[in-house]
């Protein structure tokens, strides 16, 4: 993916998740587990939450572990930050030998909610960030790692459309389903193709939504 696709695809998201903004209409708070019809109180609140993303790499089947935490307000813009990584090295074929990869991201989330008060809802989610990966012949521990045979840094890109439900006042679940673009110069060994790949994702999110 050249450099011009991979700056169209982020103005496109955005675009997307105005349009939401824009069309999104205050309301009162639904739960599928709590009280009806519960009047939204705050224009701001904080959330935080545990979020999951998997996907193919190399072709293999391999995941994502994170966490998330922002803001957002009653019309259901959404602006925060987020890390995760692998929680442990992916074993892949390249160049005829067994390798090991590992990968981290970290940056920042906007998302928009159309009707977020009601019990199931649905919206678009953007992460743009910066992704650090590292390669070795044998397996190892990333935080030990000294002089890996391969390590490069760059661009990710991951727009997904999304499903909520409202489990309780405190308590949403999200799933949702993506692309992720990566954009890197150094493609000797690990190519943007390696790690381009649709996702699935959910996640726990905690907050005070009412």
């Amino acid at each position: 993916m050249g450099r011009n696709k991979f700056i169209f695809a982020f103005l496109c998201s955005v675009g997307l998740l105005t349009s939401i903004e824009i069309y999104a209409q205050d309301g009162h708070y639904e739960a599928i587990f709590g009280k009806p019809d519960t009047l939204i109180k705050k224009d701001i609140r904080i959330y935080a939450g545990f979020v999951h993303q998997h996907q193919n790499f190399f072709n293999k089947a391999f995941s994502f572990q994170g966490i998330e935490t922002g803001i957002q307000n009653k019309k259901g813009l959404l602006l925060g930050i987020y890390g995760s990584t692998f929680v442990s090295n992916l074993k892949i074929e390249a160049e005829g030998n067994s390798m090991y990869i590992f990968i981290s991201q970290a940056g920042l989330i906007a998302s928009g909610i159309r009707k977020g008060y009601r019990k199931v809802h649905a919206g678009m989610l953007l992460n743009t960030g910066f992704f650090s990966l590292t390669v070795d012949e044998s397996d190892f521990r990333p935080s030990k790692v000294e002089n890996p045979l391969h390590k490069l840094n760059g661009l990710v890109i991951s727009p997904q459309i999304l499903a909520e439900f409202n489990i309780a006042n405190w308590f949403k679940l999200r799933t949702g389903f993506g692309y992720s673009f990566y954009q890197h110069h150094d493609q000797s060994i690990v190519s943007k193709e390696d790690l381009n790949n649709i996702f699935f994702s959910f996640g726990f999110i905690f907050g005070k939504f009412n």
